[in-house]
């Protein structure tokens, strides 16, 4: 028991940062409420929509709905182009009808019942939120499912008035309202956002080849800060071609050469960006051969011209060929030498080439990318994957997610019918709201959602006792009304590090000044609110601790091991290029998706009940330091597998002797990677080859068949890129591996399990 003691102590943290993210109470408001154009416009567009409802509210007698609807429409993204706000009024309005009419059938075939509405009602809710984990979207059709159902359980004639009217009425004016302002307060066409997303990424290209342009002894420029891999980012490209292609339905005949497009630019991104790191400022300050500045002067002249193309909609994939022409290239690098530069260039002229096609759709070749090519692990068969045991156990952990928060809201509906306390009904959806992917996520949620209540109803007995004797029209109501539709609004329009603050606030206010038509007379009506809310997390509380708790480490490390795997498809040899977008793409949004997750939930675990133990401290830095260290990796994998196929290296003319260290090269860091999935998962830990000493062999191997000591500086200078970026592969597998072990080893010490 001694042994375990001395891993309990406290990390010596101020309590405020664990709340504040690392910062002061004073420096998190500071950051989360500054002002910017584009919070304006959206903070701008939640206040009119606020507007409009509490108006509708007042005006046609539905109060008790208003407050509803603006709780949905604060909780809706606010900064919205014009395709994602119609996708997402259309979903919704889809997942309404759905919700009305299981709502309506459920009443009528059970709600007379109790002993069958319950378990009914926790089978329908738990398949919503299940379905809701899966695809990543908000719990809609729980939520207003238990509105309908679960708010009067002993009046269900009530109840399927409810659920025929309310809930509808609470859609359209919600999510119409919200869709229309945003078609009407500057729309953003997300046709334009893919532009300047993809105009961007070729800016900071031709930057970097300006920057090298200007190096020769003049200054040493400074280097552009980016990173090869920021995770999430080309997920929220293809989204931005999801949304264009809603807006514009003739894009989507050509959705293929968009993808293909938007991988070959990020491609071409990561390759300039890790030549633009690696090369020291000695060998900047060098003078280039003039053949070598020809080759640079080419380079950045074509991304200048793909530039102006994709920000203009026009071709220019024949400027691209008379620049990008095959003699200065080999002028610089015979064709026999592999070279980093031979790759960028190859990339510019498939870039073009797809451009053209974009822009001359009859001529393109037809590639069609099935769904079986995108997903090789999807299982044959004419039957869906959900009726196979690998579907639930995969997904295990959504399940017990549905189960559990349904749980908690049929939990609390029976203590509010027990108690015979209507008024704090808040405490069923509160169980819905606070369905988030982790405890952490959880807590930090409730938080917010309790501080939210409390400012709403602060503001709302101020409303009372400060303007609401002095108010005996519509308009006077308007103005009264409209600052605090503003600060909700404008917290709302934060990140979501605080919005949620913000839509709690505007619910609890609406809930007080829209509890009735008239004048509010009921001073109970935020009490009793905060008093829901308090009881749902409560109940929620103890079930997320004891059922199933879902540790945001153990997540974490879950969703690290699952991008560990991914990343070991990375090093494979492709055997042509035609297989990069079916293969890569995949692979790419899976490794980006999980890391995403990982980063997140590293974040959440600080507000775990024992986060602040030594060893808790400790795994979090070395999780947080292999999510970092992944991320890199997946960047240099991905350079490392676009120089193998633009390069110019002939692989199968190489001799069977190169050929076969090269494989065993790539099979050693598929098991050194496989085994830092292993060691973070908690197994044993496998026999490991020296990597070190594979490399050091094909690096020989290429030396003597290439040459390489006796070619000039500068294709030397090619070949150590090479080298150089498999070592540094080498090494961030390396550090994988050792934190991986150290993130395990503070867990074992301390005599907890993995899981």
């Amino acid at each position: 028991m001694n042994n375990g003691d001395t891993q309990h102590t406290s990390v010596p943290h101020n309590s405020r940062s664990k709340l504040w993210f690392g910062t002061s109470l004073a420096q998190f408001l500071k950051v989360e409420l500054k002002d910017s154009p584009g919070r304006r416009v959206a903070a701008f567009r939640l206040f009119i929509v606020a507007l409009i409802i509490s108006l509708v509210s007042q005006t046609l007698h539905v109060p008790p709905l208003g407050a509803i609807a603006l709780l949905i429409c604060l909780s809706y993204d606010a900064y919205a182009n014009s395709g994602q706000a119609l996708a997402f009024g259309m979903r919704q309005l889809g997942y309404i009808i759905v919700t009305t009419l299981v709502s309506v059938f459920t009443l009528m075939f059970a709600g007379n019942d109790a002993w069958l509405l319950l378990p009914l009602s926790l089978l329908i809710m738990a398949v919503a939120l299940f379905h809701a984990r899966l695809i990543a979207w908000p719990t809609g059709i729980a939520l207003w499912y238990s509105v309908a159902v679960l708010y009067s359980p002993s009046t269900p004639e009530q109840a399927i008035y409810n659920a025929l009217w309310n809930i509808p009425i609470i859609g359209v004016l919600a999510i119409g309202s919200w869709t229309v302002v945003h078609w009407a307060i500057k729309p953003q066409d997300p046709r334009n956002q893919l532009k300047a997303s993809i105009a961007a990424q070729l800016a900071a290209v031709e930057t970097i080849f300006t920057a090298r342009l200007a190096d020769g002894g003049v200054a040493i420029h400074k280097q552009v800060a980016s990173k090869l891999f920021s995770a999430g980012s080309f997920g929220k490209t293809l989204c931005l071609l999801a949304n264009t292609e809603l807006v514009h339905p003739s894009m989507r005949k050509q959705h293929d050469t968009y993808l293909a497009l938007l991988l070959e630019i990020d491609g071409l991104r990561q390759m300039a960006i890790w030549l633009d790191q690696v090369l020291t400022a000695e060998y900047r300050a060098q003078a280039m051969t003039q053949e070598k500045l020809d080759v640079y002067l080419a380079l950045q002249s074509a991304c200048a011209k793909l530039r102006q193309g994709i920000e203009e909609s026009r071709d220019v994939s024949g400027q691209i060929e008379v620049l990008l022409t095959d003699e200065v290239l080999h002028s610089y690098s015979l064709q026999t030498n592999p070279s980093l530069l031979t790759a960028i260039w190859r990339a510019q002229q498939r870039i073009a080439v797809l451009m053209h096609d974009l822009h001359n759709p009859a001529a393109a070749p037809e590639v069609k990318i099935t769904e079986a090519e995108i997903d090789s692990n999807e299982a044959d068969g004419w039957f869906p994957a959900w009726f196979g045991y690998e579907f639930w156990a995969t997904h295990a952990d959504s399940l017990q997610f549905g189960i559990k928060f349904s749980l908690g809201a049929i939990l609390c509906m029976l203590i509010v019918e027990s108690l015979g306390w209507p008024d704090i009904n808040t405490a069923i959806p509160t169980c819905l709201v606070a369905a988030q992917t982790s405890l952490g996520a959880d807590y930090r949620l409730s938080i917010l959602r309790v501080s939210g209540a409390i400012l709403g109803g602060l503001c709302a007995y101020f409303y009372v006792l400060v303007f609401q004797s002095q108010l005996d029209t519509i308009v006077g109501f308007v103005l009264a009304t409209a600052p605090i539709w503003a600060i909700a609004a404008w917290i709302s329009s934060g990140s979501e590090r605080i919005a949620y603050m913000g839509r709690q606030l505007g619910f609890s206010f609406a809930t007080f000044v829209l509890h009735d038509f008239g004048q509010v007379t009921d001073l109970s009506v935020p009490s009793d609110r905060v008093i829901g809310i308090l009881l749902g997390i409560g109940v929620m509380g103890v079930l997320d601790y004891a059922l199933w708790p879902r540790r945001s480490i153990v997540l974490a490390r879950h969703h690290s091991v699952a991008a560990l795997r991914t990343l070991t498809k990375f090093t494979t040899r492709l055997p042509d290029l035609s297989l990069m977008l079916k293969h890569t793409l995949p692979l790419r949004l899976s490794a980006e998706k999980d890391l995403a997750a990982a980063q997140d939930l590293v974040i959440h675990a600080v507000l775990e009940p024992d986060a602040r133990l030594t060893y808790k401290a400790n795994e979090r830095t070395a999780l947080r330091a292999v999510i970092e260290a992944a991320g890199n990796l997946s960047g240099l994998l991905q350079i490392r597998r676009r120089y193998r196929l633009l390069s110019g290296q002939q692989f199968s003319s190489f001799p069977d002797e190169l050929q076969e260290h090269s494989r065993t090269f790539d099979a050693a860091l598929t098991s050194a990677l496989e085994n830092a999935a292993l060691v973070l998962q908690g197994q044993q830990q496998e026999a490991l080859t020296e990597v070190a000493d594979i490399h050091a062999q094909l690096k020989q191997s290429y030396t003597e068949h290439h040459r390489i000591d006796s070619l000039p500086d500068d294709l030397a200078m090619e070949w150590e890129l090479r080298f150089m970026l498999d070592q540094q592969i080498m090494e961030l597998i390396e550090q994988i591996q050792r934190m991986a072990v150290n993130s395990i080893s503070y867990r074992l010490k301390a005599g907890s399990t993995i899981d």
